[in-house]
């Protein structure tokens, strides 16, 4: 059976790419990467992982083999002002090296499968490959928001104008290659992609590889615990990036008014690197100071810490996601998913917000969250949680992921074979 499978090798950014097991994840594409690794090691197919890291003032592109969370892995060192045919052969170089050394049974060129369009402009013509875009879309973005919104979004001018470029050649190297396909994780991703001229027959949709494991062992850091445990009603968000896409000042206001209307309300808000501490308390700089120890802001967890903050604020929490740009949103999905009352945005261009249902979705202001929040508060939190929990069952599990993914790299496996052969 996997003689008709091709090999397969991810294309990761080294930066958001685990050094352990259970490490916090950086960036939501992390552990939908890790679940492919997964599924196609199970299937016999799995070669090994190509971690690309920029290197400013390297000349040529240089290969390193390194182990990663136990994963067979070869970094490839380079920065974009290295020529296109150097870079092209490296990734090659990078694919042949991994399959040689691997174990997988699967026969055939390696098909490399990417997490973003980065690299897609110097994929070799002569390997098929597919990608999975987790990232935001720069021209959809701005076509929603106002260009300071924009250049705020993407961090500067400077570095969404680069974006922009670069998604540009991506785009145009995925749409005019027919050996290059689409692993869809978002019908949002679809919508874009399609209007951007790309052939639907070569994108295949994926389930959401969604799975909160309980680790009994595991318990939440004691301060958290104790501020999870001392709230009549908590609202809490878990967020990778403290950026503007989040949107977390929304959450800000609208429990501040929530405490100014009376409410017993305290937020616990998880994410960003330990380094980001500036960043936390300018998200709290104008809360009133006599609210001020009603609020908790603290590094993101590993998974199994997340999980487990999760499962012990069913009682008496909601979890609440703000973003304003999501092609897909695994967090909230994943509190839902543990039992955890959960409300996302009713708005387009949040992913997630299609999964549930519109008595868990707000208007996107901080009043409409007031709003939602007062309503809900009174009523059984365990309970909502628990039915919405069983809604998302029959909508995401890793399962279905499993099983989506290799049907799709079965049918690409084919096309690739025969768009190399013409």
């Amino acid at each position: 059976m996997n003689g008709e499978l091709l090999p397969g090798v991810l294309v990761v950014n080294s930066n958001y790419f685990p050094r352990s097991r259970g490490a916090a994840a950086r960036v939501g594409a992390t552990s939908f990467a890790l679940e492919a690794a997964a599924c196609l090691e199970e299937a016999g197919v799995f070669s090994g992982v190509i971690l690309y890291k920029r290197q400013e003032g390297q000349r040529t592109p240089t290969l390193h083999p390194v182990t990663r969370n136990g994963m067979p892995c070869v970094e490839m060192r380079f920065n974009f002002s290295m020529p296109t045919g150097e870079l092209c052969r490296a990734l090659r170089r990078a694919a042949e090296e991994l399959t040689h050394r691997a174990a997988a049974t699967a026969t055939g060129p390696p098909m490399l499968y990417y997490q973003t369009d980065t690299l897609l402009r110097y994929h070799p013509r002569d390997l098929p490959a597919c990608v999975t875009h987790h990232g935001p879309f720069f021209d959809d973005f701005a076509d929603r928001f106002s260009t300071q919104d924009t250049f705020q979004a993407f961090g500067s001018a400077e570095k969404a104008l680069h974006l922009m470029r670069q998604q540009e050649r991506g785009l145009l190297e995925l749409v005019a290659a027919r050996h290059i396909f689409v692993m869809q994780h978002s019908r949002m991703q679809r919508d874009y992609l399609v209007g951007q001229g790309m052939d639907p027959a070569r994108m295949r949709e994926v389930s959401p590889p969604i799975r909160p494991e309980k680790v009994p062992s595991v318990r939440p850091p004691t301060g958290i615990l104790r501020f999870i445990e001392s709230a009549p009603l908590l609202l809490c968000t878990a967020v990778a990036r403290l950026d503007y896409f989040k949107n977390l000042d929304l959450l800000i206001s609208a429990a501040t008014e929530l405490m100014e209307r009376g409410l017993p309300v305290k937020v616990l808000l998880i994410g960003g690197d330990e380094c980001d501490d500036v960043l936390r308390k300018s998200l709290v700089r104008e809360v009133p100071a006599h609210h001020a120890d009603r609020f908790l802001l603290t590094p993101r967890l590993t998974k199994g810490e997340l999980y487990a903050v999760f499962r012990t604020a069913r009682r008496t929490s909601v979890f609440v996601c703000t973003s304003r740009y999501e092609t897909l949103g695994i967090t909230p999905l994943e509190a839902a998913l543990s039992g955890l009352s959960t409300v996302v945005p009713d708005s387009r261009p949040v992913e997630a917000a299609r999964f549930f249902p519109a008595d868990a979705r707000y208007e996107p202001t901080a009043n409409g969250l007031v709003k939602l929040i007062e309503r809900i508060a009174s009523v059984d939190l365990f309970r909502r949680g628990a039915e919405l929990c069983r809604l998302l069952e029959g909508q995401i599990s890793v399962a279905w992921f499993r099983r989506d993914l290799m049907r799709a790299w079965r049918s690409f496996s084919e096309m690739g074979r025969s768009a190399l052969q013409q």
